[in-house]
């Protein structure tokens, strides 16, 4: 090898961490009709080293030998390939089996553990897969196969044993009614199971999941949901021992858009409303302390016209208010007087949201118990979103649930995987 070819060649034992036992034989460059000019490294055995049994260790001879090679790290602007001949050891408990290289995250793989680890560290970083393949200049379809065996890996060695309170909510994944259910660790604030669809049995699925890596769903004291009737059947029949929380987020929210939708209605309804309540509708959504002065001014003027979104909301002001009580008796008293004069009043789109919202009370007052939340699990939502966003969209569900794990799972990606070594 020339001077440059052996400088390139210590390089790459030292990033690799080769040891004793490997050794870089040669190092050349070739220019492939694609126009990429790449540089190819081999790396051989050193004469008269054995070889160790991945499955017990032992030090064996070599049964014999496979050329393989691997994408490796652009070195400056190079495409870069390791070549090696592969042994297999001949071991004389457990017959051939091949050897683990030191630059392989685990048996097989098309890419050395450096490579797979700048890919994970772009699509951490927000990357979508297209983008990382054009960087990377390798097929989008390899990046998925890696990133899906990556996150499996991952997920296949997470301890879900200590998750004791759960949220569930569901995200769109397509346009036509098509969702996806998360469920995530309150404590942890971590993504645990992610499920096609948001239908009764979608709870009992994402508790499947959580258990097939160590959790437990006896162990579930709480989980907090919005108001959907299949996630309140749905979490009844899989986890009957948790609490059922329905978090002050989807409450407000539910009634700030019925509140919209009574502006909306009322400004149709004629003429002289439609001028009254022209660009007021943060007017009345925001909260009266988030009010400008010019809004609060405009609210306090509308408020003698005698308007149905006025009423409209004065009633989410007074649920509200509910939220700031002490204690889950005073909040009782406080819900039912206010979901009561919203019953009796003639605004029909609050009094559906009224309807809803004394259906499902106890939830509503379990969250004065632990004040447990989903609002992070909607910003979680919205990453998810920009996820989709960005990606314009997902070939199938398991690719949207690799990215979602990559981002919101807290994966502990470090630790090599216990993997059945192959024997050919």
């Amino acid at each position: 090898m020339d001077a440059q070819a052996v400088m390139l060649a210590r390089l790459f034992e030292h990033s690799m961490g080769l040891g004793e036992e490997w050794r870089v034989e040669d190092v050349w460059f070739e220019s492939p009709e694609s126009g990429d000019e790449e540089l190819h490294i081999r790396v051989g055995r050193v004469p008269g080293r054995a070889v160790r049994c991945p499955e017990c260790g032992a030090r064996c001879g070599v049964y014999d030998a496979r050329e393989r090679t691997w994408r490796h790290l652009d070195i400056w602007q190079f495409r870069t390939v390791v070549h090696c001949r592969v042994p297999r050891a001949d071991c004389p408990e457990h017959g051939p089996r091949t050897v683990r290289m030191p630059w392989e995250v685990r048996p097989n793989s098309h890419f050395t553990a450096l490579f797979e680890a700048q890919v994970l560290v772009m699509a951490m970083s927000g990357a979508t897969v297209t983008e990382i393949a054009r960087r990377v200049r390798e097929s989008d379809s390899r990046i998925w196969a890696m990133l899906g065996r990556a996150v499996a890996e991952a997920r296949a060695g997470a301890d879900y044993s200590d998750v004791t309170r759960v949220g569930i909510d569901d995200t769109a994944r397509a346009r036509g009614q098509r969702y996806i259910s998360v469920m995530a660790d309150v404590d942890g604030r971590r993504v645990v199971a992610v499920t096609e669809g948001r239908d009764r049995g979608a709870a009992g699925r994402l508790c499947d999941q959580l258990e097939e890596r160590g959790g437990d769903r006896s162990a579930i004291s709480e989980v907090t949901r919005d108001m959907a009737s299949s996630y309140s059947l749905g979490c009844a029949d899989a986890m009957p021992g948790a609490a059922q929380t329905v978090d002050r987020f989807h409450v407000m929210q539910l009634l700030t858009r019925a509140l919209d939708r009574t502006r909306n209605a009322e400004a149709r309804s004629c003429e002289e409303k439609r001028r009254l309540l022209r660009g007021t509708k943060y007017v009345w959504l925001k909260r009266p302390e988030n009010l400008t002065g010019r809004q609060a001014e405009t609210r306090a003027s509308l408020a003698s016209e005698h308007l149905l979104t006025a009423r409209a909301c004065a009633m989410v002001e007074a649920v509200r208010a509910v939220y700031s009580c002490a204690t889950r008796e005073e909040a009782a008293a406080e819900l039912d007087r206010a979901i009561s004069w919203i019953m009796h009043s003639n605004v029909p789109l609050m009094k559906a949201a009224a309807r809803t919202i004394r259906d499902e009370r106890e939830g509503v007052l379990n969250w004065f118990s632990a004040r447990s939340s989903n609002g992070f699990l909607e910003g979680m939502n919205s990453i998810i979103q920009s996820l989709k966003r960005a990606s314009r969209g997902f070939r199938n569900v398991g690719y949207f649930t690799t990215m979602i794990f990559l981002r919101l799972g807290r994966l502990d990606f470090s630790a090599r995987p216990a993997s059945a070594c192959a024997t050919h």
